[in-house]
């Protein structure tokens, strides 16, 4: 088969699957806490309106549980009642027993200042006017004794006239002594004793108002403390109901738009296809259960490897072809690519795969006919050049970092060796080595296995022949030797080495270009990423020696050669 070298446009493009959904979303999910139960659920692909129930769960715990909690919230409340009464009685008391003390100091101050400023003058001014009035009576009895005394001797007073003036004199200085002696103890004993007494009294009904202020507050606090934890506790009973409440509301899910009813069924990459989402099915808090997608804008949400996620830029043209409609071709863009790993898929836990969101450029009944779900191929136009020399990808040979073609000459093909640049699906970029017109052999290695065979064995040898120099020689990290005896370098393994073989996986005997051509499905000398599979496709990055995102025969036989030097498989 030939092909043909032409000069014309060059399109470097990506190409991927994907599945379609909705670029808005409504999706309704449980609002119930912890797990419960799809009691009913509208069939998947019913049409809805705005404000018909979709799924209802099971809420029969919660009924019972929201009972319970009633009477909690009245209980709660009850002691709530109770609680500010009590610290209402508490303040009238308090305002009730500090009066009380205040009205005790003032009549102990007021009976302190009545003594000193009254009572004490009083009775002093009483005691020294009968000292005053004794004294004078005193005199006047004198007075009289000696009167009557000197009438006596003239014989006008009888001898008993003057024993009754004598007798008056004594009684009137007794009563002079008595009232001297009481002014005495008045203004010696009385005075400072009552004084102290009554500045006592006052200042004890003082300490007293003090206790009396102090024990108050701390009743009040007591109180309030009591009230403040019977409202914190209405309050987390009442906000419990409440929630309990909205726990029964939400386990009737309505649509808040209009839409077609697709199942959230995410089967987190297992294997099986059994539904998640149906009538006694369980299902846990904010797990998605029903999507209503907007079909007006749809996009593609696909996974690219990282081998060629630098490729992919937001804002590139993308064509998009649909597996339910295989005769249209869909124009989209690049919307976003996520800058973190997806999550691993089942079975492969060392691919990191990236995810890429195309959006749909259309619009009206071609867009709206799309459903999600759907399985779409991408195509990402990285590079679009024009006047550019490229030639049939089954045309070229890759061996190491060379690469060659056979060109038609005559009646047979020569080989050239060329330089290529940018490469897509179908054409690779030649930089030199061929010109327009040149007639190339398709799958040349089919037709010169020879000579092919011959340039493989060449470039096999030199690297065996090569220094280990760790990972620039080879692009392959070293790895520690095996324990044991050294083991000499076997040579390069061709289809016709009677020697056993084996191959790395300890399967049996297989060379590795038998193996090579095995996994190179589309046959166009090259693995991608999505050809390998096992050890091959845990080490992709590391086999690919020029990083072009691809792993050629010469790269893969590198590996096996390496293998065979007791480096064991890269790492």
């Amino acid at each position: 088969m030939i092909g043909e070298v032409k000069q014309g446009s060059f399109l470097v493009s990506i190409n991927e699957k994907g599945t379609i959904d909705s670029l808005r979303n409504a999706i309704l999910s449980s609002k119930v806490e912890g797990t419960t139960t799809i009691i009913s659920i509208v069939r998947e692909g019913t049409q809805v309106k705005e404000g018909d129930l979709l799924v209802e769960l099971d809420s029969s715990a919660l009924v019972e549980k929201e009972t319970q909690q009633r009477i909690a919230v009245t209980q709660a409340q009850a002691a709530l009642a109770q609680a500010q009464e009590d610290y209402a009685i508490q303040k009238t008391q308090n305002d009730s027993d500090i009066a009380a003390a205040e009205l005790k100091l003032r009549l102990a101050e007021l009976d302190l200042k009545k003594f000193q400023e009254g009572e004490y003058l009083q009775q002093q001014n009483e005691l020294t006017g009968l000292v005053t009035l004794a004294r004078e009576n005193v005199t006047r009895a004198k007075d009289s004794e000696a009167f009557v005394k000197r009438l006596a001797r003239k014989g006008y007073r009888s001898q008993n006239d003057v024993e009754a003036e004598r007798i008056a004199v004594t009684k009137a200085e007794i009563d002079f002594k008595v009232a001297s002696e009481k002014l005495r103890v008045l203004e010696e004993f009385n005075y400072t004793r009552n004084l102290e007494e009554l500045k006592a009294n006052a200042e004890e009904y003082r300490r007293e108002l003090e206790r009396t202020r102090r024990k108050a507050s701390s009743a009040l606090l007591q109180k309030k403390a009591l009230l403040d934890s019977k409202e914190l506790t209405d309050e987390v009973e009442t906000n419990k109901h409440k929630r309990l409440k909205m726990q029964i509301e939400n386990c009737k899910i309505f649509a808040p738009q209009d839409g077609q009813v697709v199942y959230a069924n995410t089967r987190d990459g297992r294997p099986d296809q059994s539904v998640l989402i149906e009538e006694g099915a369980s299902v846990r808090e904010r797990q998605a259960i029903i999507n209503l997608p907007d079909f007006d804008a749809m996009k593609v949400n696909a996974r690219i490897h990282e081998s060629r996620i630098s490729l992919i830029k937001p804002g590139q043209e993308v064509r998009i072809r649909v597996d339910a409609y295989a005769s249209e071709v869909f124009e989209g863009t690049v919307d976003g690519v996520s800058s973190v790993p997806l999550s691993n898929s089942f079975g492969r836990t060392d691919v990191k795969e990236y995810e890429a969101v195309i959006r749909f450029r259309g619009t009206g009944e071609q867009v709206n006919k799309l459903r999600p779900g759907l399985t779409a191929g991408i195509e990402v136009i990285v590079d679009r050049r024009d006047d550019v020399l490229q030639a049939p990808v089954q045309s070229i040979v890759t061996i190491g970092k060379e690469h060659h073609a056979f060109v038609i000459e005559g009646s047979r093909g020569v080989r050239k060796p060329i330089t290529i640049g940018q490469t897509n699906d179908r054409v690779v970029e030649v930089i030199s080595g061929l010109k327009a017109g040149d007639q190339v052999v398709m799958n040349p290695r089919s037709q010169f296995a020879k000579e092919v065979g011959e340039l493989e064995a060449l470039w096999a040898k030199q690297q065996a022949q090569l220094p280990d120099r760790g990972p620039e020689s080879t692009g392959i990290p070293p790895v520690a030797p095996q324990a044991g005896p050294a083991k000499p370098a076997a040579p390069p393994m061709g289809e016709g080495d009677p020697r056993p073989k084996q191959g790395m996986d300890g399967a049996p005997p297989r060379g590795p270009r038998l193996s090579f051509k095995e996994q190179d499905k589309d046959g166009d000398g090259k693995l991608s990423p999505a050809e390998v599979s096992g050890p091959l496709a845990d080490n992709f990055a590391q086999v690919d020696a020029d990083h072009d995102g691809f792993i050629s025969e010469p790269e893969m036989q590198a590996m096996i050669l390496r293998f065979r030097r007791g480096g064991g498989p890269p790492q």
